[in-house]
Parts: C-alpha cells; sequence; structure tokens
C-alpha cells in the first residue's frame, strides 16, 4: 500500500490556497485623440468606440476594426455613441440614408457585416435625422435622438417590428428631449428634458399597462431652507432589470454624489460622494444595480470608480491591482464608458504622457497554456492537485509533470505555476 505523509499533503494544500490566479490585461488600444471605447460585451471578447473617422470594433484577435467610408462618427451636427448586444454581434452607429443623405441611427450586424436604419420622420437638422445612444441587451431596441420640424429635438424609441418610430414627447412645451438608455425589456427609458431655461432635466420614461411611454421629470426634494425641488441633472443610465434609473449629480443634492431614481424611492445618493465635492457621472450599471461605474469631475478629474453595495467606491486603479495588472507609469484609467455585466471588463478612454487612448481593462485572469490539467476541464485548480497525489510516489503515468519518472513534490511545482484557466 503507498502512503503519502499527511504534513506533506497539508502544506501542498495550504500553498494551492494562497495561490493568486495568472493576472488580467490592460489592453490601450492606440494614440488616437478624441477615441471612446463605449461598450462592451458581457463576455468581455467585443468592444465598440468610435474616433473622429469612423465607428470601430475591437476583439483580441481582431484588434480595432474601423468601419470606414461607411459610418458618421459624432461630431459636426450628429450624435449618438456605440452600443453593443450583451452577445457580441450587434452595434449602433450613424450611417448616410436617403436623399439627400443624411445621417440616421444604424444597427450593424458585425458577423454578416449589415447595416439596418431603424427610421426617422422625414426631417434633419443640419446632417442628421436619428442618432442612437442607448440600445437594449437583445438589440430589439434602440433609443436617441431625431429631429422633427423646425429642428425640433425630441427622444425616440425604435422596437424590431415596429412600422415608426415612438415618440417620447416632452413635458416643457417644445424643448428638446434625448433618450440615453433602455432596460433589458425595453420598459423602462432615462434621458433629458430641456426646461425653459435650458437646464438640461433629468427624464424618465416607464411603460404603462397600455403600452404607452409616460414621462418623468426628475427632482429631489427641496434643500434645507427652500421649498423648490432640485431639478437633477440628466439620467444616463438604466439598470437592465429597469428598476433604477441613474444621473449625473449635481452641488445642490448629497455635495453632487452621483444619484439613482425609482418611482417607489425617488432620487437617492449613491453612497457618499468620495471627492471633494466634485460631482459624480454614472456612466453604466449592471442588471441589478448592484454593479454601478462612475466618474467624479470633468472627463474624470475627480477619479474613476466601481460602486458596490458591499464595498462602495473602488478606484479603478486599486481594482486593477487587485487583479495583478499593472497600469504603465503615467497612464491614468480616467474616463471609463461602459462594463460588462459582471464588471470583468471595463472600457473607456486613458490618458497617458502622450496623449489619450481607449482602452479595455479585462479583470479575468489570463488564460495560459498548461500541461497540468490532469482531468481536462480547462483549468489547473484542486481536482488536478487530487490527481496528483492519488499518484503520489508512481513511476511515471499522467502526473508525472516534469518527466523525472516519479510523482512528487517537483510535479506539485510545475501544477501550482500553471494554476488558473487555461487555453
Amino acid at each position: 500500500m503507498r502512503t503519502i505523509c499527511t504534513t506533506s499533503i497539508a502544506s501542498v494544500l495550504a500553498a494551492a490556497s494562497t495561490l493568486t490566479a495568472a493576472a488580467g490585461e490592460l489592453h490601450l488600444l492606440g494614440l488616437v485623440p478624441f477615441s471612446y471605447a463605449d461598450d462592451v460585451s458581457d463576455d468581455g471578447q467585443v468592444v465598440v468606440g468610435y474616433d473622429r473617422q469612423s465607428y470601430w470594433y475591437w476583439t483580441p484577435s481582431s484588434g480595432v476594426v474601423q468601419l470606414l467610408d461607411t459610418t458618421i462618427p459624432p461630431g459636426s451636427g450628429v450624435g449618438g455613441q456605440g452600443c453593443i448586444t450583451a452577445d457580441g454581434r450587434f452595434m449602433t452607429c450613424s450611417t448616410l440614408q436617403g436623399t439627400p443623405q443624411k445621417a440616421e441611427a444604424t444597427i450593424y450586424d458585425i458577423q454578416t457585416l449589415q447595416y439596418r436604419p431603424v427610421g426617422n420622420w422625414g426631417y434633419n437638422c443640419d446632417i442628421e435625422r436619428t442618432g442612437a445612444w442607448g440600445m437594449s441587451n437583445d438589440g430589439k431596441h434602440v433609443v436617441g435622438l431625431g429631429w422633427q420640424i423646425g429642428c425640433a429635438a425630441r427622444g425616440f424609441e425604435w422596437s424590431e417590428g415596429a412600422t415608426a418610430l415612438t415618440d417620447l414627447g416632452t413635458l416643457y412645451f417644445y424643448k428638446p428631449t434625448r433618450a440615453n438608455d433602455i432596460s433589458d425589456d425595453g420598459r423602462v427609458i432615462a434621458g433629458w428634458n430641456d426646461d425653459y431655461s435650458g437646464w438640461r432635466q433629468a427624464a424618465a420614461w416607464i411603460k404603462n399597462a397600455q403600452g404607452v411611454f409616460v414621462q418623468t421629470n426628475i427632482t429631489a426634494p427641496p434643500p434645507a431652507g427652500s421649498t423648490i425641488p432640485i431639478k437633477m441633472s440628466e439620467a444616463d443610465v438604466v439598470s437592465g432589470d429597469g428598476h433604477w434609473v441613474y444621473g449625473i449629480g449635481r452641488s445642490t443634492f448629497a455635495s453632487g454624489a452621483a444619484w439613482r431614481w425609482s418611482p417607489a424611492t425617488g432620487v437617492q445618493a449613491i453612497g457618499s460622494n468620495p471627492t471633494a465635492g466634485q460631482e459624480g457621472y454614472v456612466v453604466d450599471a449592471n442588471y441589478d444595480g448592484s454593479k454601478v461605474l462612475c466618474f467624479y469631475g470633468v472627463m474624470g478629474g475627480g477619479g474613476s470608480y466601481l460602486w458596490t453595495a458591499e464595498r462602495g467606491y473602488v478606484e479603478l486603479s486599486q481594482i486593477a491591482n487587485e487583479a495583478g495588472v499593472t497600469i504603465p507609469d503615467g497612464w491614468e484609467l480616467n474616463l471609463p464608458l461602459g462594463m460588462s455585466e459582471d464588471a470583468l471588463t471595463i472600457v473607456g478612454t486613458a490618458s497617458g504622457p502622450n496623449g489619450t487612448s481607449p482602452f479595455v481593462l479585462d479583470l479575468r485572469p489570463t488564460p495560459q497554456f498548461c500541461t497540468a490539467d490532469l482531468n481536462a476541464d480547462g483549468s489547473v485548480s484542486a481536482p488536478d492537485l487530487t490527481i496528483v497525489l492519488s499518484q503520489w510516489g508512481a513511476a511515471g503515468g499522467s502526473a508525472d509533470l516534469n518527466g523525472d519518472g516519479v510523482v512528487g513534490p517537483q510535479d506539485i511545482t510545475v501544477l501550482l505555476s500553471q494554476w488558473g484557466p487555461c487555453l
């Protein structure tokens, strides 16, 4: 009967329990001015964004693929931003359509290379008819801004199979509205409505039982000594389940903290402002709102953060460090703009010594080729350690990882060096 010293097993298990998995990765996509990574698929493998030339997408295998000579990026009278479906197949962009040609909100199928404009109301302002600002995770709903007669801007909602865009209206007569984001089921929309002084007030549209979007312009209770409610700054994000609408902080509410709103709770500050009174900008949230991506200050001058109910605000630099990711000297991940559902991939634009670059912060352990995946489950972990221990002292065999003819301590060393996911 083969025996194994129990103290040796204990020391091996202790070493395995304290081992850190292979590090994540930071991808800087290139020193391109005014280039922004806007959104990322749920698996972190497809990122979309734009620069001054075109919309683009990125994958680890393809690198940046620019949709040149077809898409019209934001700027010079064109609005919108890049959004990607959860499965990484469909993205939003703008393309020239109609006669005369004007920019219109468009869905691009990355697999089939097909463009599908979502439509318009027959009017344009300057070069644009419609612009896409948000999309549901399944790609069946798109929201944004469309132009009506007299350059009147209105938020719109498009649904797959619909014959026309839904006009979301306005609660300030003739003043513009825009829709920025929509819940996964297409029921809740976040955006803004200009008031008569030009203040871009947060707005939410919620579909009622009759299928009609009902608008609410969001306010917080009056500050001490006042009877006038606080008009909250524009809303940019909806949690996937539609429970929460998120927006930009205002100095007169909770020292400028980023906020969330629901019909049941009203406006709530998202934790305590982690900066010295700079305003917070929410840029993404996961399905149930338990993870919120934001930055503080103009262009992230007050820091970039992931907020969770468990940890509160944690700076992205700390999150990167915890995942074993080294941020190059002089670089800051100051402008996050999107994240995957599990918050393990965060994208945006970073600032460095010589300019700016879109970034992809992958917090997942880097896959590695490994010979120690003895049970072929795609990772080196406790079951593989068990196999090595079961063959301890044997002459050769599958657990003889260093090929010295016996299963022993050296094979444990090989196994621990490969601990984590495999290619």
